[in-house]
Formats: C-alpha cells, sequence, structure tokens
C-alpha cells in the first residue's frame, strides 16, 4: 500500500471515530519514514541512422535549391541590365534652334539625320562647279540675314515669280557691302519675262556663286523673297539643295547636306538637303493655290 493510500484511509477514520484530528495526523506525520527528495530526469535524444540519411538529404536540397536561385537571381539581373542598356541608348539628343531658323521641324528630317549622322554627304562632292569666284572675294562681316525667321507660307505669300537662273557676275558694293549679281533667266514660273537678264541686289551673306544655277522666289520688286537662308539650288544632274524650311520640297528622297559654313551664326550649314527636282512642282503647286 502506498502512502497515498495510507494518508486516504486514515483520513477517512479520523474522520469518523477521532475527535482531534489534527493531533492524530501529526503523530502518524512524525512515524512515517523520511521519503527521498525526487530530481528532475535528462533525457538525451540520440540519432539513429536512418534520421542521420534522411537529414543529409535535407541538407543537400537545400544547398541545391540555394544555387538555383541565386544562379536565376543572376541571369534576370543580366538581363535586366541589358534591357535598361538597350532603351538608354535608343534615345536620341535634342537639338536646339537658332535665331535664323525655320518655324517648324519637320519630321522627315528627325529620320534622316540619325540614318546619316555618321557619314553626311558634303556639299563639296555634289555635282556643281566648286570654284568660289565670288565669294572668295566678299566681305561677309559687311552681309546679315536680317534676324528674321524662315516660313514657308510666308515667303509663298510675298513671292511674285520662282525665276530659275544662271549667275553670270557678282559684285559687292564697297561703301555698302551690298551685293549686285547679274543673273541669266533660263525659265519662269507663275508669269512671263520679256528680259533674258536680270539684276540683283542683295545683302543676303549667303553667297549666289558664279556659274551655280538657282530657283528664286522673288518679289514684284524682284527682290529675294527671303535672305536669312541659301537659295534653292539645282545640281548638274537635276537634283535640288535646299534648306529643312522647305518642308514641301521634303516630301520624299531627300538625304542630308553638310552646307558651306557661313560664319559662327549660319544656322543652315548642317540644316541642307538633297531631294529630286520633281519635288519642285509639289511647291509651285502649292504656291500657285495660295
Amino acid at each position: 500500500m502506498t502512502r497515498k493510500n495510507i494518508e486516504e484511509r486514515l483520513k477517512q477514520e479520523m474522520q469518523q471515530n477521532i475527535p482531534n484530528k489534527d493531533a492524530l495526523w501529526q503523530k502518524i506525520e512524525n512515524r512515517l519514514p523520511e521519503q527521498p527528495v525526487s530530481q528532475p530526469v535528462r533525457k538525451t535524444i540520440r540519432m539513429t541512422s536512418g534520421r542521420k540519411f534522411l537529414t543529409a538529404a535535407a541538407c543537400i536540397l537545400l544547398v541545391i535549391a540555394g544555387m538555383k536561385f541565386v544562379s536565376t537571381s543572376r541571369n534576370f539581373t543580366q538581363t535586366e541590365n541589358t534591357a535598361m542598356n538597350d532603351a538608354e541608348s535608343a534615345v536620341p539628343a535634342a537639338e536646339g534652334d537658332a535665331a535664323c531658323s525655320a518655324d517648324e521641324k519637320n519630321p522627315v528630317q528627325t529620320v534622316q539625320e540619325a540614318a546619316s549622322a555618321e557619314s553626311p554627304l558634303k556639299y563639296q562632292n555634289l555635282n556643281i562647279p566648286h570654284e568660289k569666284t565670288i565669294a572668295s572675294l566678299v566681305n561677309l562681316s559687311r552681309l546679315g540675314t536680317e534676324d528674321e525667321y524662315f516660313n514657308e507660307d510666308a515667303i509663298l505669300q510675298q513671292t511674285r515669280f520662282f525665276i530659275d537662273v544662271k549667275v553670270l557676275d557678282g559684285q559687292q558694293n564697297p561703301e555698302s557691302g551690298t551685293m549686285h549679281y547679274t543673273l541669266q533667266i533660263l525659265n519662269v514660273y507663275g508669269g512671263e519675262l520679256s528680259q533674258q537678264k536680270m539684276t540683283l541686289e542683295t545683302e543676303s551673306a549667303y553667297i549666289l556663286e558664279q556659274n551655280h544655277e538657282y530657283v528664286l522666289p522673288v518679289t514684284a520688286e524682284f527682290s529675294l523673297a527671303y535672305e536669312c537662308a541659301p537659295q534653292i539650288e539645282k545640281t548638274q544632274d537635276n537634283k535640288l539643295v535646299i534648306p529643312n524650311g522647305w518642308y514641301t520640297l521634303m516630301q520624299s528622297d531627300t538625304t542630308p547636306v553638310l552646307y558651306d559654313s557661313y560664319g559662327i551664326d549660319d544656322y543652315f550649314y548642317d540644316r541642307m538637303y538633297l531631294t529630286k527636282d520633281l519635288n519642285l512642282d509639289l511647291l509651285i503647286q502649292k504656291w500657285e493655290n495660295i
């Protein structure tokens, strides 16, 4: 019989027969043998060979998964960096306008400039005479462009004739600095002229060179309809050299041309184009309908 059973039985008897319960219980306690104090038991967990195998396998799987994650992350980072670099290299640079410029930027111009940025066609390589007979004798500092803007519609509105001419001679007035040209008339658009030659005075710094052929828009007073840009020039293989402000002439088949520079403020030297002379018909039609 255990101690607990004895205690329970004695309690029952005491409650039934003994009036002094506390004295009896103290007496019994004094007679009981001393009990050892119980100590906590530390359990040792031993890993069997089967568990060791499963644990090692789990570690190997974790290492493999980690390697795959690192490899995937590196590939993703490299792909993302490549895409970002490609996107940045596709962005073109903006270009500002100067005072004597075209009012509108032709969309064809932007495409052609980007395509031919590395090796532009030079004016010196065109099929035209290249002697500087008149320009070599001119003081450009006495000439200007009147700080006006090139606007195709405004030019067409004040144009009375389009005259196809060949420059016979040109001189600069030593007192005023004004240029005086003698021109041979080859063709006239928009009317008829009885004379075969004409004289032209201008203060434009864009020189009309001897033996070169031009299509000049002129007013009723036979002055240039614009002076702030190079005039439309014809090549000997039936093409036109034009400033980019003539957007009607740039409807098709245009090639950028690096023009001769006429000073540090020259706006059009890198904004010239070569196109077919057939586009001239489009410009004449537009002019006649104004």
